[in-house]
C-alpha cells in the first residue's frame, strides 16, 4: 500500500497554508544524527517525531509517552481481530513450544497443512493449491510468475501481457511494483522496471472522479474492457485486480464489472488474479471480497489479515488447471523465500479464521460498516470539507474537497493538516491522494470494534474537520 500524498508528501508545508490554520501540526521534525531507522515510504530524513508505539489492546495502541489512539487503520490495514487477542496469542505460544521453524523446501509441519486445507475449504472449488509467501508483495509477485510460466507450459510463451489497473497498487517488490498503477512517476526511476504491463483505466465517471457505475454510464466502461481483450488478443495472458481498489481511493469495482472479467478471460483463455490482500479475510464483510460479485479467480493473492497481522505471512491459491501444466511439465514453481509457511504464522493464521467464523462476526462488519458510513455522513453532512464516503464493510475511504460543487480534490498540505489533527485527537487514519482523483482518507478500524468506538471516531473527525 502506498502513503499519499506521493512524492512530496513529507515535505515541509508551506509557511503560508499553515499561518492561515493554527491548529495545523507543526512542520515535520528532521532526523538528528544517530536516529537508526529508515521507514518505508517516508522521505528518509525523518522518523525522529513519529510516535512510538509501546503497547496494544483490542483497537488502542499506546505510544512511549503515554498516550492511547484508537487505531482508525488497524495497523496498515492487517491487524483485523485488534491487538492482544486471545485465540491468537495462544496458539502462537503453543506453536512456538512444538516447533517454531521447518524447511519449506523439503518438509511439511501439521499446522501449515492445515492453515493450507482451511484457505481451501473458505474459497471456490476451483482453487487447489496453496504456495506460501510472507507478504501481500510477494503474493503478487508469485502471482505474476504463475501467469506468465502457465502460458509457457501450455505452449503460448507469447501470451506474456498482463493487464492491471491504472490506480491499482499491488507491491514494492519489482513485479509488483511493475504491475501497480498508482506513483508511476516514483517507480519510474528505480527502472527498468519489469515489462509486459498494460494498465487499463479504472473505471470511473466521465470526468475522471468516482461515480456510481450503472446505465449508460457502466455499459461504457464495460466496452472499454471488451476493446482491451480484442486489442489484445493472443498477448494477454492474464488480469490482475483488486475487487476495490484500497491505496487508490477506494473505489470498489462493480460487481457486474468484475463478472464481465471473468466472463472474458473465460471465452480467451486469460488467467484472473485477484489481489485480496487488503479485501480478503472478512474485512468486506465475506470472507474475500469477490464473494459479492460472484465471479471466482483463477489466482487469489492474501496477506495483511490472514492471521491478524501478528506475524508476517501471504499466500497465493491458484487453479488445478496451473497446478497441471506444471505437473504433466514436471516443473517446479521457481519461487522461494525462507520463510515462506512458517508454522507459528500458519498457527496465528488457524486462530484467526476460528474467530472470524464465529457466528454472526461477519454480518456485524457489514452493519458496522453501514453505521459508521451513516453517522459519518450525518455528522458532516454541512462541513464544507466533505464529500462522500466510499467502500464495502469495514473498508471505508473518507472523500475530501476544497470545493464540492466542482469534486475539487484537497491539497497535499491541507490533507496533511487534518490527518495531523486526527492524530493528534488520538486516531490514527491513513491519507488518500490520487492526483486527478480523490482525496481523504481510509478507515479501516478492526472487525472487532464496538458501536461505542465508532461514534468516538465520528466525534474525532467531525471535531477535526470542524464539523459538531
Amino acid at each position: 500500500m502506498r502513503n499519499h500524498p506521493s512524492a512530496s508528501q513529507d515535505q515541509p508545508a508551506a509557511g503560508a497554508a499553515r499561518a492561515a490554520d493554527p491548529a495545523a501540526a507543526p512542520p515535520p521534525v528532521l532526523q538528528p544524527p544517530g536516529y537508526p531507522i529508515v521507514h518505508p515510504l517516508k522521505d528518509v530524513r525523518l522518523g525522529e517525531a513519529f510516535p512510538s508505539f509501546a503497547a496494544g489492546d483490542g483497537i488502542y495502541v499506546q505510544d512511549t509517552n503515554g498516550k492511547t489512539y484508537i487505531d482508525g487503520i488497524s495497523g496498515l490495514w492487517n491487524v483485523s481481530l485488534g491487538y492482544r487477542h486471545p485465540g491468537i496469542r495462544q496458539a502462537i505460544v503453543d506453536q512456538l513450544d512444538r516447533l517454531p521453524y521447518v524447511n519449506p523446501v523439503d518438509g511439511a509441519n501439521p499446522t501449515t497443512l492445515a492453515f493450507a486445507e482451511t484457505l481451501l475449504r473458505l474459497t471456490p472449488p476451483s482453487l487447489a493449491k496453496v504456495a506460501y509467501t510472507c507478504t501481500g508483495s510477494e503474493s503478487v509477485e508469485l502471482a505474476i510468475k504463475l501467469i506468465r510460466k502457465f502460458h509457457q507450459l501450455s505452449g503460448r510463451p507469447e501470451r506474456t501481457l498482463i493487464a492491471v489497473l491504472d490506480k491499482s497498487y499491488h507491491g514494492t517488490y519489482y513485479g509488483s511494483m511493475s504491475a501497480s498503477g498508482i506513483d508511476q512517476e516514483i517507480s519510474e526511476s528505480y527502472g527498468p522496471k519489469v515489462p509486459g504491463f498494460r494498465f487499463h483505466p479504472v473505471p470511473l465517471g466521465d470526468d475522471g472522479k468516482p461515480a456510481v457505475l450503472e446505465g449508460e454510464l457502466l455499459e461504457r466502461r464495460l466496452a472499454e474492457l471488451e476493446r482491451l481483450f480484442a486489442e489484445e488478443e493472443g498477448r494477454l495472458g492474464g488480469i490482475i485486480l483488486e475487487p476495490i481498489i484500497g491505496s487508490g481511493g477506494i473505489l470498489p469495482l462493480p460487481d457486474r464489472y468484475l463478472r464481465r472479467i471473468r466472463e472474458l478471460c473465460d471465452a480467451s483463455g486469460v488467467l484472473l488474479a485477484f489481489d485480496e490482500v487488503a479485501t480478503g479475510m472478512g474485512r468486506t464483510g465475506r470472507m474475500f471480497a469477490f464473494e459479492h460479485s460472484g465471479a471466482t479467480p483463477d489466482i487469489l493473492c492474501l496477506s495483511k489479515g490472514i492471521n491478524s497481522g501478528y506475524l508476517p505471512l501471504g499466500a497465493t491459491l491458484f487453479s488445478d488447471a496451473i497446478y497441471q501444466a506444471f505437473a504433466r511439465a514436471g516443473s517446479h514453481i521457481e519461487h522461494l523465500s525462507t520463510q515462506n509457511g512458517n508454522p507459528i504464522a500458519c498457527a496465528a493464521g488457524l486462530a484467526t479464521v476460528e474467530a472470524l467464523e464465529q457466528p454472526g462476526l461477519l454480518a456485524e462488519v457489514t452493519r458496522k460498516g453501514e453505521l459508521l458510513r451513516h453517522l459519518l455522513n450525518e455528522a458532516l453532512a454541512a462541513n464544507p470539507l466533505y464529500l462522500e464516503t466510499r467502500g464495502q464493510g469495514l473498508m471505508i475511504g473518507v472523500a475530501l474537497t476544497s470545493d464540492r460543487s466542482q469534486r475539487a480534490l484537497l491539497d497535499a498540505d491541507r490533507l496533511r493538516d487534518v490527518v495531523a489533527r486526527l492524530k493528534q485527537r488520538g486516531l490514527l487514519v491513513y491519507p488518500i491522494h490520487t492526483p486527478g482523483v480523490t482525496t481523504g482518507f481510509h478507515l479501516f478500524p478492526p472487525l472487532i470494534i464496538e458501536d461505542g468506538e465508532i461514534r468516538k471516531i465520528v466525534q474525532i473527525i467531525a471535531r477535526s474537520l470542524g464539523g459538531r
